[in-house]
């Protein structure tokens, strides 16, 4: 379409939000201590944008598409033959949209979803934060290795590098699952997780997850190691199981036949990972 066709109202509405997606670029720089000034510039400029005539005319025709974002209420009956839902409102679609700008996100190319009334990065919306940051990483997505029926679990290594950082983690990915669910849908899911955690470790931003009980733990490589090796060594002032002193104040005594033993994981060579 050529934007000069376009009416003026929807040209100046066009500018201002091109204007609003180059500030919030600004948001995505971690060390930006004055985020907040510029969150409410965005914020002003967006809603002055999105007139109830550019919602309509622009962007609410995106809703449902693949080209644009998708929702939990896209006119289709529900399950067991329950009547639709009726689609979201153009000011909850608003709302939305400027929580997805505000992160970085843009309203076409599937880059959110709409849920419960709520906007949530897509698989694709991580792909692009994660660009814009200039992360390189890469994620090895396993497969299903759980054991219940209505949800897999899949093993995630994240590798990964950041400002000259080089670091890794795992996670383990645990997403709903039917008997319809497919390898590879399983395992797109899990991926998104993936750079859902890897966003969040780097960032520090939670825009949380549609299923909640999806949540995934991250386990830190370096940190692991750290565990790993920590307590192996006996306790300070303290050998065969009993304190020193007592120790000296027993040296005419033989030793006893079975001295206590060290906790597993202290004292001990032998430890176990907890992981």
């Amino acid at each position: 379409m050529n934007t000069n066709t376009l009416p003026a109202t929807i040209l100046a509405a066009k500018e201002k939000f091109e204007l609003a997606c180059k500030d919030a670029s600004a948001l995505q720089i971690v060390s930006n201590f004055g985020a907040a000034f510029t969150a409410v510039n965005v914020i002003a400029l967006l809603r002055e944008a999105m007139t109830d005539e550019v919602m309509d005319k622009v962007f609410m025709p995106l809703m449902n598409t693949k080209i644009g974002f998708l929702t939990d209420r896209n006119g289709r009956a529900r399950s067991g033959g329950r009547a639709p839902l009726p689609l979201y409102t153009r000011d909850i679609v608003r709302d939305c949209i400027i929580d997805a700008v505000t992160i970085g996100l843009l309203p076409t190319g599937n880059q959110f979803n709409i849920i419960a009334e709520r906007m949530y990065p897509t698989k694709e919306g991580y792909t692009s934060l994660l660009r814009k940051l200039g992360v390189k990483y890469f994620i090895d997505t396993s497969y299903d290795k759980g054991q219940t029926q209505n949800f897999a679990e899949i093993p995630c290594k994240i590798n990964y590098e950041y400002n000259g950082e080089k670091n890794g983690f795992s996670i383990i990915a645990t997403v709903k699952k039917d008997d319809y669910s497919s390898h590879d849908q399983l395992r797109g899911k899990a991926e998104r997780k993936a750079k859902k955690a890897l966003y969040e470790y780097i960032t520090g931003c939670d825009f949380g997850d549609a299923d909640e009980q999806s949540s995934v733990p991250i386990v830190d490589a370096v940190a692991e190691e750290i565990k790993e090796e920590a307590n192996a060594a006996p306790t300070i002032g303290v050998i065969d199981g009993q304190p020193i002193q007592a120790q000296q104040g027993q040296t005419a005594q033989s030793e006893p036949a079975n001295p206590p033993q060290a906790r597993e994981g202290r004292g001990s060579n032998n430890a176990k990972p907890l992981f």
